[in-house]
C-alpha cells in the first residue's frame, strides 16, 4: 500500500508543474489580445523594409488634400497583411466594411439600428465611394458633389428639362450616403422633408384643387428629382388629376373625409373608360386584375413614370406576379419582351386568344418574323413548321440557349428523334452528329431539299469536303459522286462501316457492279485485296484525274504492293517502259491462270514479241513460234541484264551451247 501513495516531495513537484502549465497558458492568451502591430518584432537579421519602398506609385497620395489617418501615419498593416495568405491583395479582413469598423466602430454601432441601409454597404462595401488612402475632397470621398452617385445612379433620371434645386445642389440635401430611419435615406420623413422648403400656404392649397394633400406623400405624383413636366409632375398623370378634377373620384375637399372614393373602384375606371369595358365584357379570355375589377393592381389612379400610369414599367409590372415566367435573368431574352415589354405579344386586359395574345398562336410569331413565314412555300417542310407549333423548339420569352432554344441545341432535335438518337449510337459517327450540330447540315424550318438539308448532296457535303473534289477530273468521276447524290454510298449520320457507308466493302460496289461478283464466283484466281473486299486499295471511290478511278497510274499501283517485282539493281524490263503497264500481261480482279496473267507461256510473251528478227532467231537458235516456254530463261518484270535474263545462268546457257543438252 506505501508504494501506492505519492510521498510529501511528489505533490509539491506535481502542484509546481502544474502552475507553470497554467502560467504559460495565461500568458499566450494574454499575448493573443495585444494588437498585431504590438506582436509583430522584426527578427534579428530580417528588419523588414517600408511599404513605399516597392509600392512607390501611392508616395503621389500624400500630395492630395485628405489622407486617410493609417496612410499618413504610415501604418500599412493596420488594414493589409504584410505577406498575405494568397498572392492577391490581403486584408487584415476579408470583409470590406467590417475592416472600416475596426476604426470607424462609431458607424459600425449607427448602420445596426438603421431602417434604410445605403445598398453599397448593405453589400459590405465602402470604397466604392470613399479612396482608402488619400483624396482631394473631404470625408475621403471619390468624387465631389453628385458626380460620386451618378457613379451607380444612371445620370438620365436627374437631367430632365425640370430638376429639383436640391439635386442640382447636392443630393446631401434630402439623403443621408451611409442610411437612415426612413425610407431612400431621407434624412427625415418624407412630408417633413418637403415642408422644410415648401410652404404650405394658400397658394400651394390652390395648385392641389384645395386638397389637403400635405398630409399624404409628396412623391405619388411629384418626381423628387427631375421631370419633363414644369411642375416636376411625373411624366404620366392620369388625366383628371392633371385636370384638378379631383371630384370625379374623391369627395369633396371639405368633406371630413376628402379622399373617399364617391364609389366602387372598377365603376368609377368604368365612367370614363365605357369602351373599354364594353370590350372587357365580350372577350374570350380576362386578365384576373380585370376580372377581378382591380385596376389597381397594375395601375396608378393619379401619376406614375410608365405609360399607361401603371405602378412599374414594362415586364417589371408583369412579373410580380408572373414569377416563374418569364425568367428574365437567362442570357438570351426575346427581343421584343427586352426591347418592348410583354404587351409586344400580349395584351394586357383581354384577347380573344390564349395567354392573351394579340394575335393567335399559329401567327403571332409570324407578325414579326415575316421571312420566316416566307419559308412555308418550300417543299419540304418541317412537321412543327407546318403545325405552326413554335413553341414546340423555342421558348417564346428566353433561355440560355441560342435561337430561344428551349434545351441546349445539341439536345433540341432527340426531343423528338428518339430512335434517331439510339440508331446514331455506333461504329463511325459523321462529325457533325457527334458534335450534336444538326443544323450543319438541316434548315430547321423547311428546305427545297428532301431530309430539310441546306442544299443538294455534293454541294453540302463539300463544303467540308473539298479535297475531294480537287483530286478529281471530269473525266475520272465516279458516277454517283457526278450525280451529286453522296447517299447513293454514304449513309449522312453514322454506320457500322468505315467511310459511313451503307454496305461493307465490295458489298456496297456490287450494288452497281454486279457482274464483277458474278465473274468472281466462277474465278479459281482472286486479286487478293479484290477477295477481301477492299475495292478502295486500288480505287478511288469518288473520282480521279486517272482513268478507272485509280489513284496513281497501274504500274506505280502495283508496284506499292508487289515490291519484289522491280529493285535499283533491276536495270532493265517490262516496268518502266513507256506504253506498257502490268494488264498488259495480267487481269486487275480475278481469272484462272496463275498470277492472274490472261494468257498461258509463250502466249502471252508472243501478245508483243509476234515478230521474227535475225536479232530474235540468232539469241534463241530458233523461231519465236517454236519456243515453248519463255519464262525459262526470261524473268516477266525485270533484270540485271538486256533481254531479261534470269540471274541464275546454266553456263553451256551463257556460252549459247544450247545443243550440248537440246536437239
Amino acid at each position: 500500500m506505501g508504494n501506492m501513495l505519492f510521498s510529501k516531495d511528489d505533490k509539491v513537484f506535481k502542484r509546481i508543474v502544474l502552475i507553470s502549465i497554467l502560467l504559460i497558458i495565461s500568458v499566450a492568451l494574454l499575448l493573443s489580445c495585444v494588437p498585431e502591430t504590438q506582436k509583430r518584432r522584426p527578427r534579428k537579421g530580417f528588419a523588414p523594409r517600408p511599404c513605399l519602398d516597392c509600392h512607390k506609385e501611392k508616395k503621389a497620395e500624400y500630395k492630395k488634400k485628405f489622407v486617410h489617418a493609417p496612410m499618413a501615419d504610415k501604418q500599412c498593416e493596420s488594414c493589409h497583411r504584410r505577406h498575405g495568405k494568397l498572392a492577391i491583395k490581403s486584408f487584415v479582413d476579408r470583409v470590406e466594411s467590417r475592416l472600416c469598423y475596426r476604426c470607424h466602430n462609431k458607424m459600425a454601432t449607427k448602420m445596426e439600428g438603421l431602417k434604410s441601409v445605403h445598398t453599397i454597404i448593405k453589400n459590405g462595401k465602402c470604397v466604392p465611394c470613399h479612396n482608402p488612402h488619400a483624396s482631394d475632397n473631404s470625408a475621403l470621398i471619390r468624387d465631389p458633389g453628385n458626380g460620386l452617385c451618378f457613379r451607380c445612379h444612371p445620370e438620365e433620371e436627374f437631367k430632365r428639362p425640370t430638376k429639383h434645386k436640391p439635386v442640382e445642389d447636392n443630393c446631401m440635401i434630402c439623403h443621408d450616403p451611409h442610411g437612415s430611419q426612413n425610407e431612400m435615406n431621407l434624412k427625415t420623413e418624407e412630408v417633413q422633408l418637403c415642408q422644410s422648403c415648401h410652404k404650405y400656404n394658400d397658394k400651394f392649397v390652390t395648385a392641389h384643387a384645395g386638397y389637403p394633400v400635405q398630409k399624404s406623400g409628396c412623391i405619388d405624383c411629384h418626381d423628387p428629382h427631375s421631370a419633363t413636366d414644369a411642375h416636376l409632375l411625373r411624366e404620366s398623370v392620369h388625366v383628371p388629376m392633371k385636370a384638378l378634377q379631383c371630384e370625379q373620384c374623391h369627395t369633396k375637399p371639405t368633406d371630413k373625409a376628402p379622399f373617399e372614393l364617391t364609389d366602387s373602384i372598377d365603376s368609377l375606371c368604368y365612367r370614363c373608360h365605357e369602351k373599354e369595358e364594353g370590350e372587357f365584357r365580350e372577350a374570350s379570355f380576362v386578365h384576373a386584375p380585370v376580372e377581378e375589377n382591380e385596376c389597381l393592381s397594375c395601375h396608378n389612379p393619379h401619376a406614375s413614370d410608365f405609360p399607361a400610369v401603371t405602378v412599374l414599367g414594362k415586364n417589371d409590372l408583369c412579373i410580380q406576379c408572373h414569377t416563374e415566367t418569364p425568367d428574365m435573368k437567362v442570357s438570351n431574352i426575346h427581343k421584343p419582351l427586352k426591347t418592348e415589354g410583354c404587351t409586344a405579344c400580349h395584351r394586357p386586359h383581354v384577347s380573344d386568344y390564349p395567354y392573351y395574345l394579340k394575335a393567335s398562336e399559329e401567327e403571332i410569331c409570324f407578325t414579326c418574323h415575316k421571312n420566316t413565314l416566307d419559308e412555308n412555300v418550300k417543299e419540304y417542310r418541317h412537321e412543327p413548321f407546318v403545325n405552326r407549333e413554335c413553341n414546340s423548339c423555342h421558348d417564346p420569352h428566353g433561355t440560355n440557349n441560342p435561337l430561344l432554344s428551349k434545351v441546349p441545341l445539341k439536345e433540341l432535335c432527340y426531343t423528338c428523334h428518339t430512335k434517331e438518337k439510339d440508331r446514331f449510337l455506333t461504329t463511325y459517327i459523321h462529325k457533325p452528329v457527334s458534335d450534336k450540330k444538326c443544323l450543319s447540315c438541316h434548315r430547321a424550318h423547311s428546305s427545297d431539299e428532301q431530309g430539310l438539308i441546306e442544299k443538294p448532296y455534293k454541294q453540302l457535303c463539300i463544303q467540308c469536303h473539298k479535297p475531294i473534289v480537287l483530286d478529281i477530273s471530269e473525266e475520272g468521276t465516279h458516277e454517283p459522286f457526278e450525280s451529286q447524290d453522296c447517299g447513293i454510298c454514304h449513309d449522312p449520320h453514322a454506320s457500322r462501316y468505315k467511310g459511313l457507308s451503307l454496305k461493307q466493302g465490295s458489298e456496297l460496289c456490287f450494288e452497281c457492279h454486279g457482274q464483277l461478283k458474278r465473274d468472281m464466283m466462277i474465278s479459281s484466281k482472286i486479286h487478293l485485296p479484290f477477295e477481301e473486299g477492299n475495292c478502295v486499295a486500288c480505287h478511288n471511290p469518288h473520282g480521279t484525274k486517272i482513268d478507272n478511278l485509280l489513284p496513281a497510274t497501274v504500274e506505280s499501283l502495283c508496284i506499292s504492293c508487289h515490291k519484289k517485282a522491280v529493285s535499283e539493281e533491276q536495270k532493265y524490263g517490262h516496268i518502266g517502259r513507256e506504253g506498257v503497264d502490268c494488264l498488259e500481261c495480267h487481269n486487275s480482279h480475278y481469272g484462272n491462270k496463275r498470277y492472274l496473267v490472261n494468257k498461258d507461256d509463250p502466249e502471252v510473251c508472243r501478245s508483243c514479241h509476234s515478230v521474227d528478227t535475225e536479232n530474235t532467231v540468232r539469241e534463241h537458235g530458233e523461231s519465236l513460234f517454236e519456243i515453248s516456254r519463255c519464262l525459262s530463261c526470261h524473268g516477266p518484270h525485270s533484270s540485271d541484264t538486256k533481254g531479261l535474263i534470269r540471274k541464275v545462268r546454266h553456263e553451256p546457257f551463257i556460252k549459247k551451247e544450247c545443243r550440248i543438252c537440246h536437239k
